[in-house]
């Protein structure tokens, strides 16, 4: 799905920063785990991976993406979809190996969603389609109440417990990763365009997730500043947000979307809704790393990264992110023990600045940037850092190895 600050693009950069200062393979602690990308990727290395982060639909991702073992096979569902012809292997396209029998289950499954189940006026076409109440035009009437006939389905086969919590997982994410690609927005939730684009009036589509094989790793949902003093592992990876942009506030609608089987109806839910996009309280989930005041956002990433029990940190920030380079360098230096940057790398990887900064601010409704990019630089032409640090190597351990 469409995710702000999605490191995929970064991924060779960073396998190869982390193989440089030494990383050998072992357990990968993903912070701030977001869509799920570096966590997969890691995986697939044959790394075991643990990851956190405080949203629920990206925990329905780390679920996917770490803890599945196989193609799920939905023996408890077999009773709707046994007898059905399955949905084209097109379905399939975010796997590296797209066909086998083991699929089927899915492929059958999809059909059965699609095609034998009523569309529902629920939450969704009540509250984020134009044809609602609320007429929020986040997508067609005819997706939303698919989707919403969809997830209640799933709320009933969960209920039953006809589906295991991972073949649940699987089935969200699909759902997640099928709205977002027909959901009438320019980039985050954040806002929803007044005109349905093309892209917006497509069928809803269910792929399956991009599911990898490697080591059962853990996907937790708890805050990223207390979790890490939990866990040890010989590669963290830290990709905190960086400015003030709050995630639950962006990404409230495919949050909406994770919660909604797991709970007895949609009352609950669609009662908290409020605003103009209509969000869902999220004020419990706000991170400091966000915050305005530059000086708590540092002290919140200082005592974070002191809590953190591993031997090799790659971290990735922007350059226009709320804490500037010397400061990243303090907290780093201060991990590694060295208290100078001889223990610290940096690589910069330029990038185009994501779409809605661009905006005008009318349109956005937010100040104009005071960002101001180098000399030679384009004006949408931004860099990510990627430190790389690496713990002090005690006396002892350098005179005895083993």
């Amino acid at each position: 799905m469409r995710w702000l600050g999605n490191k995929g693009p970064l991924l060779a950069e960073i396998h190869a920063a982390a193989l440089k200062a030494g990383f050998k393979g072992g357990t990968v602690c993903d912070l701030f785990a977001g869509s799920g990308s570096v966590g997969r990727f890691f995986r697939a290395q044959g790394c075991r991976v643990l990851s956190t982060d405080l949203m629920n639909c990206s925990h329905v991702f780390q679920k996917a993406y770490l803890e599945s073992e196989g193609p799920p096979r939905f023996e408890g569902l077999k009773q709707y979809w046994e007898q059905l012809t399955p949905a084209p292997q097109a379905r399939l396209a975010n796997l590296e190996e797209k066909t086998g029998e083991s699929w089927i289950p899915f492929l059958k499954l999809v059909r059965y969603l699609e095609e034998s189940l009523p569309a529902e006026e629920g939450l969704l076409f009540r509250q984020f389609s134009s044809a609602g109440e609320a007429k929020r035009n986040y997508l067609s009437p005819e997706n939303a109440a698919r989707l919403d006939g969809i997830l209640n389905q799933l709320r009933a086969w969960r209920v039953s417990a006809s589906l295991t919590e991972n073949e649940l997982c699987i089935l969200l994410a699909s759902c997640i990763d099928a709205a977002d690609r027909v959901a009438n927005i320019s980039g985050t939730y954040g806002a929803y365009l007044k005109k349905m684009q093309g892209s917006a009036m497509r069928s809803l589509e269910l792929r399956v997730p991009a599911l990898v094989t490697g080591p059962v790793g853990v996907a937790h949902r708890e805050d990223a500043l207390e979790w890490i003093s939990s866990v040890e592992c010989e590669l963290l990876y830290v990709d905190p947000p960086y400015n003030q942009r709050q995630y639950p506030a962006n990404y409230h609608l495919p949050e909406i979307i994770s919660l909604l089987p797991h709970e007895e109806s949609d009352q609950r839910l669609e009662d908290s809704i409020y605003g103009k996009t209509g969000l869902i309280p999220w004020k419990d989930k706000a991170s400091p790393l966000c915050s305005r005041r530059g000086e708590e956002c540092f002290q919140s990433m200082r005592q974070m990264l002191k809590e953190a029990k591993a031997d090799i940190i790659v971290f990735s920030y922007s350059e226009e992110g709320i804490l500037d380079r010397s400061e990243l360098e303090q907290i780093l230096q201060e991990w590694s023990g060295t208290g100078t940057s001889s223990s610290i790398t940096l690589l910069e990887i330029p990038y185009r600045r994501f779409r809605s900064d661009t905006q005008k601010s009318q349109e956005q409704g937010e100040q104009k940037r005071t960002f101001r990019p180098a000399p030679g630089r384009s004006a949408d032409e931004v860099h990510e850092w990627l430190f790389v640090a690496t713990r002090a190597r005690s006396e002892a351990a350098v005179a005895d190895p083993s």
